[in-house]
């Protein structure tokens, strides 16, 4: 019976061995150990098989080689407890490199008792009757508690280090686990059932198929590997020493909508089958539009390099499928993680708008200085906003007319944990990128609709405050709703809010946009047009856009000074638009010379450092207390 058992497993082990070896596979550090599992599994097999055959007719053979045959069968049990072990440990040394120690000290420890199990004494028996063979002795014992030992650091390793082992890994291995000392607890009230070698099949049998069975590690569609096996080959790369170099192959988000029309296209085929047939490499498929190819030779890198440049060459964007953008990483190692690649790539792939389709790519290592000083900074503005530390200062605005300060632009600050003002050019734009800008806009507009109303602004002269909108809040289909409630609950008046789009703004979501503004002009809210003078500057937005002031860009009214073509530009714009009966407030103004100069040509409103900087909140009161004066009246 025993040895029918054994032959069960050692089936078992076979088919599993040719399964796997007929399957394409990456050379994972983790995959080669259990590998070892897998041949000292069969090996162990064997050895008990070959053991009780000895057993049997060990009056043929001479004792001290029947002695070693079971005992090399004891030791090798022991040999697949700490391959076991090491399996786990493997993965552990991804994140831990010090943890490579541990397994030096498991190897030392099961050669110490590899050395007891030789050295003590083994004793046989045999039950013709119940055709049945067994050992025992001081031996047998060692072999239990150098399993024991080795199950138990295991065990105490898969729960202490969990967080760096897969889930589905740590469970396989405790079913391994339990399978064997169940098995072993039968053997060891009943010495007679040698289950211990078959308990060590099926648990490779449950790894294999749970976790370490190649075709988990496939993109049925495409054949490539997918984003579990990037994972696991990632960590690999990055816990080693060793030189890898990257090509990345990105698609337009677009191109992966109808995935059935993409798939069944020849041409995206043929691109699938080539990645298949690079040679030297490994190739990945992240999600649904990026594919990664890995290079252990920089030559063989380059060279599918110069192949994919001439390739793009003979094609237009429109003819490659999917519209591909490739990148050519020069030094991978420059992030410190798989995680942080993805980063990488997110950070230069196609959603940005310089990256177009068939375009070619190489990624320089000082752009990850640049992501992570733009991660860094949204860290900053997560923190600031859970934290409130986002805070607004106020310009003042200078009517000429009045010959006083009716109005201010609202502008965002970020006081950082020391106390340092982070001025908007420093996060506005990753705000924007990020989407947080229109958290940041709603908070802002909260705290100038609550100081307008708690400091009772009017008194000071102030009319209304300017606040500005960003390119994302005003593609926002609920902006209006939401700023609308907000004035309502603050019980603030619509005329007091000034709200600024830019030319920019209005290109985009155009639609959106004059919805939202069409919604809060019924409410009683105004609009500006802000930074007239830069990007298009197409006097169309001005008439399209339901606007009442034109902010001239202080590039604009700087180059009025120094430009006889752009003070030509800038008198016909100035016609136009008091021709539409409206306000032009002209910007950076820093000087006595340019103020007297806009009062001149007739410009109704001045911004800038002639008057005052960015105020806080109280310097902006004192500043209109002694330069209005209190209850003072201004109309606008």
């Amino acid at each position: 019976m025993n040895i029918k058992v054994q032959c069960c497993g050692v089936i078992l082990i076979t088919l599993l061995a040719i399964i796997y070896g007929r399957q394409r596979k990456l050379n994972l550090i983790t995959s080669r150990v259990f590998q070892g599992c897998f041949f000292a599994s069969l090996f162990c097999l064997c050895m008990d098989i070959l053991s009780l055959v000895m057993i049997v007719y060990r009056e043929k053979f001479p004792l001290l080689l029947t002695e070693f045959i079971c005992k090399t069968y004891l030791v090798s049990l022991v040999l697949v407890a700490l391959l076991a072990v090491v399996y786990i440990a493997t993965s552990v040394a991804f994140h831990l490199p010090y943890y490579k120690k541990n397994i030096v000290v498991y190897v030392v420890l099961a050669a110490i008792f590899a050395t007891l199990i030789y050295a003590l004494p083994i004793y046989m028996h045999e039950n013709v009757e119940m055709d049945m063979a067994w050992t025992d002795g001081a031996c047998i014992y060692a072999t239990y508690l150098g399993i024991m030992v080795f199950v138990a650091i295991n065990l105490i390793q898969i729960f202490r280090r969990k967080e760096y082992i897969y889930d589905r890994q740590r469970r396989t291995v405790l079913i391994w686990m339990l399978m064997w000392m169940i098995a072993a607890c039968i053997q060891v009230l009943d010495s007679k059932n040698l289950l211990a070698g078959f308990a060590i099949a099926l648990g490779i049998t449950v790894i294999f198929f749970q976790f370490e069975n190649p075709e988990l590690n496939l993109d049925w569609k495409t054949g490539l590997f997918n984003y579990v096996a990037y994972t696991r080959y990632g960590e690999q790369l990055y816990s080693s020493n060793k030189d890898f170099y990257l090509i990345a192959v990105m698609y337009e988000n677009t191109a992966w909508q109808s995935e059935v029309d993409f798939y069944d296209n020849m041409d995206a085929q043929k691109i699938f089958n080539t990645f298949l047939t690079i040679r030297d490499a490994n190739v990945f498929k992240i999600m649904e539009n990026e594919v990664l190819i890995f290079f252990s030779s920089e030559e063989r890198a380059r060279t599918t390099w110069k192949n994919i440049v001439k390739w793009s060459k003979s094609r237009t964007a429109e003819t490659a499928p999917g519209h591909p953008a490739f990148y050519y990483v020069e030094d991978p190692r420059c992030v410190s993680s798989y995680g942080e690649l993805l980063e990488l790539l997110q950070y230069v792939g196609p959603q940005r708008q310089d990256v177009k389709p068939g375009s070619l790519h190489t990624i320089e290592s000082n752009i990850v200085s640049q992501m992570v000083a733009e991660r860094r900074m949204t860290q900053q503005i997560a923190e600031a906003l859970e934290e409130d530390r986002v805070i607004v200062y106020y310009q003042p605005i200078y009517s000429i007319e009045k010959q006083c300060f009716v109005s201010a632009e609202a502008l965002v600050r970020i006081i950082d944990r020391e106390g340092n003002l982070i001025p908007p050019a420093s996060f506005v734009h990753i705000a924007e990128g990020n989407g947080m800008i229109i958290e940041i806009g709603k908070r802002v507009f909260e705290k100038v609709c609550h100081f307008f109303q708690q400091s009772r602004l009017e008194e000071y002269g102030i009319q209304y405050i300017d606040v500005n909108l960003s390119v994302v809040q005003c593609a926002d289909a609920q902006l209006a709703d939401t700023y609308i409630k907000i004035m309502n609950d603050i019980k603030i008046k619509p005329h007091c809010i000034n709200l600024e789009i830019t030319e920019s703004a209005s290109l985009r979501e155009k639609q959106t946009l004059i919805t939202n503004m069409e919604q809060m002009i019924k409410h009683g809210i105004m609009f500006s047009l802000d930074d007239f003078g830069t990007g298009q500057s197409n006097l169309n937005y001005i008439m399209e856009m339901p606007v009442k002031v034109v902010k001239f860009d202080r590039e604009m009214i700087q180059s009025y000074f120094t430009s006889d073509k752009a003070k030509y530009v800038m008198d016909a714009a100035m016609q136009m638009i008091h021709g539409m009966e409206m306000k032009i407030v002209a910007e950076g103004i820093e000087t006595e010379e340019q103020y007297k100069k806009m009062e001149e040509i007739k410009i109704g409103f001045i911004q800038g450092y002639y008057f005052s900087k960015p105020l806080p909140e109280q310097e902006f009161l004192d500043f209109l207390q002694r330069e209005n004066g209190k209850n003072q009246k201004a109309s606008f």
